[in-house]
């Protein structure tokens, strides 16, 4: 049964600010909201290329230098994860109960695969730039250690597609819970829109990791470091699949979607 919730006031809902076509209701940062951002910032100072060692001379800067771009990627995934929470928060402010279990999953899931999904984006990067590229000027000397044999490689892209279906789930699930209280935050048929592409865009990061998952478990030893570059085509699916959704909408009814803000 879906929890009561007072309906905002239409004196309120006037006198939210907009930004992109959406009504921001929870432009005041709440407890939740702060809590999440300070561990999507902790999340990030793990990311950092050296946490622990600041380089000394040239060499070691662009030994350091080497990582960058894992890095990039990275923070980019986090980050993806951060900002998607961070507008649904702006956006909806809501605090009831499956808000903060939410969030509580969200922090504690994010903290958990970051290191994870650092160490695939780093061997990722390198099979690209030598099977692809030919080249080692990105060669961190990550693959020399003796603990990447005997199939540990395949383990790693198991564990971290578990950690992105599992925060994919997460945000889908914020934002049906929003929808859930369409009513009672006066939610915009642009905003309603907004929340199904939203689903859609972190359901084909879902279908990525689980194709991802049976990629490292049905592949060679010699193939299986595709599972982690399957992660590079959202760059082509996620805006391919937003574009079909919106031509899809604007056939079914190009009217009403003119009329909420497309």
């Amino acid at each position: 049964m879906r929890p009561v919730m007072e309906p905002l006031s239409r004196e309120f809902i006037d006198s939210c600010r907009r930004e992109e076509g959406r009504i921001i209701r929870g432009d005041n940062m709440t407890r939740i909201e702060t809590f999440v951002d300070a561990a999507f910032a902790f999340a990030f100072t793990m990311l950092v290329i050296s946490i622990d060692e600041i380089p000394k001379s040239p060499p070691e800067l662009f030994e350091l230098s080497k990582d960058i771009p894992a890095f990039v990627f990275s923070a980019l995934s986090i980050g993806a994860v951060w900002l998607a929470h961070a507008k649904w928060s702006r956006t909806f402010g809501l605090q009831d109960s499956i808000t903060v279990y939410l969030s509580l999953a969200l922090v504690i899931l994010t903290l958990v695969f970051v290191y994870p999904i650092k160490l695939m984006v780093q061997a990722s990067v390198l099979y690209i730039s030598i099977t692809i590229f030919d080249t080692q000027v990105l060669d961190t000397g990550l693959f020399d250690d003796n603990d990447w044999a005997d199939g540990t490689v395949a383990g790693l892209f198991v564990y971290v597609a578990v950690g992105l279906m599992s925060l994919g789930a997460i945000i889908v699930a914020f934002y049906q819970n929003a929808l859930r209280y369409a009513k009672e935050l006066h939610i915009t048929a642009f905003e309603r829109d907004y929340c199904h592409k939203l689903t859609l865009t972190w359901s084909l990061v879902i279908a990525t990791a689980m194709l991802s998952l049976v990629v490292a478990l049905l592949s060679e030893e010699v193939t299986v470091s595709g599972a982690g570059v399957l992660y590079f085509s959202l760059f082509v699916t996620i805006p391919v699949g937003q574009f079909l959704y919106r031509r899809s909408r604007f056939a079914m009814s190009p009217v009403s979607l003119e009329n909420s803000g497309h």
